[in-house]
Formats: C-alpha cells, structure tokens, sequence
C-alpha cells in the first residue's frame, strides 16, 4: 500500500505533512502503528477486546435508560 501526497506550486511542506497525517489518520494507519509498536499476547488482545466489548453494552444501557437510542 502507497500513499501518496502531491503538492501544488509554492505549497509548503508542513501542508504536504499535514494532508498526509490526515490521510493516515483516516485510513487507521497510526493507529496501527501504535498497536503494533509491542508485542501483546492473544490472551491479553482477547481480554482487552472483551473488556471493550462491556464497556459498549453498558453504555448502550445507560444510553436506553436514558432514553437516547
């Protein structure tokens, strides 16, 4: 996978810089990046995907209670 960022005319680097940060971020590449910068378990992966997993229903709870969804 390539991404590439093309300038225009007397366009500065930091906008180039940005635009990629952007693009990156939207692709969810840093965000891989940081999870695969250490090594983690499959035990502890399968544990932190379930604790998300509560955390979601519990808000999607208080949310029902509340009258939100």
């Amino acid at each position: 996978m390539s991404i590439e960022v093309t300038l225009r005319k007397n366009e500065h680097i930091d906008k180039a810089l940005k635009k990629l940060k952007r693009v990156m971020a939207s692709e969810g590449i840093l965000r891989e990046m940081k999870e695969r910068q250490y090594f983690v378990k499959p035990g502890d992966k399968k544990r932190k995907k379930q604790a998300q997993a509560r955390q979601r229903a519990a808000k999607d709870a208080r949310m029902k209670e509340k009258g939100l969804m």
